[in-house]
């Protein structure tokens, strides 16, 4: 017993050790680039900027503070070292893409309150019972779909018992059944890949839209803009990336029916639909609807929609302010405000063009290249950090590239933010991989092993609907 309370507190101070190794590592860098020479064509305030760049990197990659705090803590940075006044570093925190993602946040809390999306998995789900095959199949799509409407990680979380309850009522034993692995991976890659479709699915969508509103002269995306650039990417990954799945783990079992019993006990249990899980279903079609028609109009907006939408779900007493207060993220709206700012610094100062040029300077002018480096060193960023901290640094730099390469600053945006949520090999990479990996059911190499292909897959995937779709289809 003292064997083992002594190991933890050894662990415990290795730990902390480390922690505070990043963070002085962190601010050194601040430090250094502060006071250190400013190379020619690089303004002081775009150096400054340069150094807070890669202390987020540090610390949203080794998180030895929590991930929102970074985000206040550049915030308040830009200030301090005199890059951005007070007022122009908060008031880049009101973006309308923050309150958006505030209105979807509190929308999928809803959602959840009462249910409504486990009714709606279990009715997915009952459509796939065919085959083994077929189910998997069927787990994937459920979960892309309500990753349109929700974040991907409650949809994860939502999955996550259902899938086990099934996989315990077939005897499914964990990490041996090929069945089982390629059920939880279904649930993982599922959430990832529909998490691109809609601005709803991951905070790193509305960062992209915050982020190009706010350039000189801005660009405006829409709700239906964003799923006419994303969906072809979604509904090319889902199939492939399923037929690795049954590629790299073959289904060794033959009959669901267990699946299929369990699946109708859940049913019968939840029951008929209730009064107040229409209403919250209503109140979401509302608002999807009206992003749908006016997101682009003057005076609505993505985050006029959604917040209207949150304050019909309190005024019909679908959700109590206790409701949302547990169900939204917070944090993450901090880091976002953070991210937002990095990315208007970065600009402001000239950083961007400076880094763009360095870039050039080394791998040269190929539009067709950079794009697919964009891509590759976005999705390995990822793979070891917060997502929406990958997109957050890498998007000014790929909006500096874009006019030197002769592309739009949407197109390589967009390049970078689906790019974010295409990590499929380590279990931090996202919070589906994450979530379903506290199952049991796949080990790290599993994850490894699929993910790895699964990885290149979407690269070349996101290379050719960027190559031919955007730019010769859309023209952007």
């Amino acid at each position: 017993m003292n064997g083992d309370n002594d190991f933890l507190k050894n662990k415990l101070k290795i730990r902390k050790n480390r922690d505070i190794f990043f963070i002085i590592l962190a601010f050194s860098i601040v430090a250094i680039f502060y006071l250190a020479p400013t190379p020619e064509g690089l303004t002081h305030n775009g150096q400054v900027m340069i150094g807070i760049l890669i202390m987020a990197a540090i610390l949203w990659i080794t998180e030895p503070i929590p991930l929102a705090v970074t985000g206040l803590l550049i915030m308040i940075m830009q200030p301090l070292l005199h890059v951005l006044t007070p007022g122009e570093v908060f008031s880049s925190f009101g973006n309308q893409a923050v309150f958006f993602l505030i209105g979807a946040f509190i929308l999928a809390g809803a959602v959840e309150k009462h249910g409504l999306h486990r009714r709606i998995a279990l009715m997915f789900l009952s459509r796939f019972e065919k085959s083994p095959r077929f189910f998997t199949l069927g787990i994937m799509i459920s979960c892309a779909f309500l990753s349109f409407v929700m974040p991907e990680h409650g949809v994860a979380a939502l999955f996550l018992p259902i899938v086990i309850s099934i996989l315990i009522a077939m005897k499914i034993v964990p990490k041996q059944s090929n069945f089982g692995k390629i059920s939880m991976l279904c649930v993982a890659y599922g959430c990832s890949i529909g998490s691109l479709g809609t601005l709803i699915g991951g905070a790193r969508n509305p960062l992209t839209i915050g982020v190009l509103s706010d350039l000189n002269p801005p660009i405006n995306v829409t709700f239906v803009d964003w799923m006419m650039y994303s969906m072809p990417v979604v509904f090319i990954a889902l199939p492939l990336v399923w037929f690795v799945l049954q590629f790299a783990f073959p289904i060794e079992i033959k009959d669901i029916s267990a699946a299929k019993k369990e699946i109708k006990n859940q049913v019968a249990v939840a029951g008929k639909i209730k009064k107040n899980e229409l209403l919250v279903l209503l109140i979401l079609i509302i608002t999807i609807l009206l992003w749908i028609l006016f997101s682009s109009h003057e005076y609505f907006g993505l985050a006029v929609i959604a917040v209207f939408g949150s304050i019909l779900l309190f005024l019909t007493g679908s959700v109590t302010w206790s409701d949302i207060e547990k169900r939204v993220p917070w944090g993450i709206i901090l880091l976002y405000g953070g991210a937002i700012t990095l990315g208007i610094g970065i600009q402001e100062t000239g950083a961007g063009k400076w880094i763009a040029d360095v870039v050039f300077n080394v791998a040269g002018f190929n539009p067709y290249v950079m794009i697919l480096v964009m891509i590759i060193i976005t999705i390995l960023l990822t793979e070891v950090m917060s997502n929406i901290g990958a997109v957050a640094i890498l998007l000014p730099i790929g909006i500096a590239l874009a006019p030197e390469l002769g592309i739009s600053p949407l197109l390589a945006s967009m390049v970078i933010a689906l790019s974010g949520g295409l990590a499929f090999m380590l279990v931090i990479a996202t919070p589906g991989n994450a979530i379903t990996y506290s199952s049991g059911y796949y080990s790290t190499k599993d994850l490894f092993k699929a993910g790895s292909i699964a990885n290149i897959l979407c690269i070349v995937i996101i290379f050719v609907v960027a190559t031919t779709y955007w730019m010769g289809v859309l023209g952007i």
